[in-house]
């Protein structure tokens, strides 16, 4: 079956209403694509708009509204004018977690969890949405999101998508460093590219800090890091706050062709039961390209058989 056609119809509905409201008081094109997903779902929005425009809204939206959309054909949808925004706004489409990792931390979640768990789900630095997005569409088992961000435009843009695509979530519009709220069953976060420049403290290393304890016992914290994450001036100071709370459960190396200047890799944390609780074994893997079928599925065998070693002990 060929969704592209599907996906390109609400493309250029979000695209046409963005455009539209631009023109009309040059209302910035992510802005209008948050607004487009309000009218979409309660043909009206938050913002003001004169008769001729809601006219012009209402036209896209009836080119649309009779269609059946599945939630990936959404999402799909979302992401290609949320790029299409970056693009205007000169910014990096590293704003928006790939989805090649959004559905490979899915795989990987359905070998932490169990299939039938109902998990509270929450990304500190939630952006566009996209990484939360991905998982609620591949990862099996029932959740409730919740996500902060200290952007007022991402977290409405976020709040919006969440809704278009029928998530349980709650989206804070705060800075994630001053959020304290409820424990959580997984925290999974892509963390930005952190200038060299910096004078203070290694940003992932503060999140992470701040939140491990928000994560249940037994839980897990996955991070997008990047390669160079335990070579900071503060690592050792990090493991040795980090070990009291959490086991450094895997990492996972990407690619570093998936990325254009910064190589990443997956950082799994779990929660300890106590300050003594000890950890025998570590997931340790490299990912092959994506492209590369045979290396690739060789690698998640390796993994697979990783985790039912685990089970077995």
């Amino acid at each position: 079956m060929n969704d592209t056609p599907k996906i390109e119809l609400m493309y250029e509905y979000l695209d046409n209403v963005a455009n539209r409201i631009y023109e009309m008081d040059g209302t910035p094109y992510l802005e209008g694509v948050s607004i487009a997903l309000d009218y979409l779902l309660d043909d009206d929005t938050q913002k003001s708009l004169p008769d001729p425009v809601i006219t012009d809204l209402r036209h896209y939206k009836d080119k649309i509204i009779h269609q059946a959309f599945e939630k990936e054909m959404v999402r799909k949808a979302v992401q290609l004018v949320m790029l299409n925004g970056f693009k205007q706004m000169n910014v990096t489409n590293s704003m928006m977690t790939p989805d090649s990792i959004g559905m490979f931390i899915s795989y990987l979640l359905m070998k932490l969890y169990d299939k039938d768990a109902k998990l509270d789900i929450y990304d500190p630095l939630v952006g566009t949405g996209n990484l939360l997005a991905t998982l609620n569409n591949y990862f099996s088992s029932v959740c409730h999101f919740e996500g902060t961000d200290a952007d007022p435009l991402l977290s409405m843009l976020a709040r919006n998508f969440f809704d278009a695509l029928e998530m349980d979530h709650q989206i804070y519009h705060q800075d994630a460093l001053t959020f304290e709220q409820n424990n959580y069953d997984l925290i999974v976060t892509d963390f930005p590219v952190e200038s060299k420049e910096r004078k203070d403290t290694y940003f992932p290393y503060r999140i992470i800090l701040k939140h491990m304890e928000h994560v249940k016992v037994g839980g897990f914290f996955v991070a997008l890091i990047e390669n160079d994450f335990f070579e900071q001036n503060e690592a050792d100071e990090f493991k040795d706050k980090l070990m009291q709370t959490m086991h450094l459960y895997g990492l996972i190396k990407f690619d570093e062709g998936l990325f254009k200047n910064h190589p990443q890799s997956l950082l799994i944390m779990q929660r300890k039961a106590s300050k003594d609780d000890k950890m025998d074994d570590f997931l340790l893997a490299d990912l092959p390209p994506f492209t590369d079928e045979t290396r690739f599925n060789e690698t998640i065998n390796k993994i697979d058989q990783w985790f039912k070693n685990r089970k077995v002990d």
